[in-house]
């Protein structure tokens, strides 16, 4: 796994007009940027840092979905061929990048809080330079920084720049995203149909990103469906992780699927937790309000 900060310095700064324009961005060919440019993964999620409104701190979330050298001059870049190393970024928070207003509405991570809650050591510098950082789950060349590191930025990022779903009565998929979502605001990984052998359960936490980290919690949700099939997993999902399993499903179903775990799944009656929807919907509504109001206030 890979991931990358990059510090533009400054969103009004002239090169951004080739971010704004077509997504492109490009690194002097020294020889850190040539090692950190190499580690760089196709489909890696990008954060970018830099200077807005007078804060600075990360602005924008983007994929990576292709990197290349330049095989000429790029116009946007003054000089246009001291910067080689190109990379093209996919914007995801906020949508579209077109110019530096998209940027208004969103929440940073602030360079305070990368350097003090996030010990990320570059944003302690005093001095902001163009730079990149990468991320990755194993020591290799041109790594900067643990995966782990960049995975709590890009939850807290994403949890103050998602609306709240507020849906009266959500359906399967609305309950995993707000499972998920929940797992990105308390700093966990969060993965939905996650691979159980030939099944998939509907959403894990993990604790490390890391792909051999196992799932501390399995999260399967059982609305109308067959909910012996659903237990079934979860069970799986304890033998073979010893994950927490949470069954989500409506109040009329609780008592029926209590009995069936008496019976069939009495090994994981002592750890099986059976959770209303409606609770989930509440649980989910109340950490958004605390996110918010933890945003307001400055703190992580």
């Amino acid at each position: 796994m890979r991931a990358a900060i990059i510090n533009v310095r400054s969103f009004s700064h002239p090169h951004l007009k080739s971010i704004y324009s077509e997504g492109l961005w490009g690194f002097p060919p020294s020889r850190v940027n040539e090692k950190r440019w190499k580690a760089l993964k196709i489909g890696s999620p990008v954060l970018l840092y830099g200077e807005h409104r007078g804060v600075r701190g990360v602005w924008a979330l983007c994929r990576l979905p292709r990197k290349e050298r330049a095989r000429g001059p790029i116009r946007y870049w003054n000089p246009p061929d001291a910067y080689p190393l190109l990379i093209r970024l996919e914007p995801l928070i906020p949508a579209t990048i077109k110019s530096e207003r998209d940027l208004d509405h969103i929440k940073p991570v602030t360079r305070e809080e990368l350097a003090s809650a996030f010990s990320i050591g570059a944003f302690r510098q005093k001095v902001d330079r163009w730079s990149l950082y990468v991320f990755g789950s194993e020591r290799a060349e041109g790594v900067t920084y643990s995966i782990t590191k960049f995975e709590m930025v890009r939850g807290e990022f994403e949890s103050r720049n998602t609306p709240l779903r507020r849906i009266r009565k959500p359906d399967h998929e609305d309950l995993k995203a707000m499972i998920y979502e929940m797992g990105r605001m308390q700093g966990r990984h969060a993965v939905k149909e996650y691979p159980i052998e030939d099944k998939r359960i509907d959403v894990v936490w993990k604790k490390l990103p890391r792909q051999d980290a196992s799932p501390y919690i399995a999260w399967e949700v059982s609305l109308s469906g067959d909910v012996f099939k659903d237990l079934a997993k979860l069970k799986h999902a304890y033998d073979l992780w010893n994950s927490i399993p949470v069954l989500v499903t409506t109040d009329e179903m609780i008592e029926k699927v209590r009995a069936w775990v008496e019976g069939s799944f009495h090994e994981i009656k002592d750890v099986l937790r059976i959770v209303s929807w409606r609770r989930i919907k509440e649980l989910y509504e109340k950490k958004g309000e605390v996110k918010r109001l933890e945003t307001e206030l400055g703190i992580v």
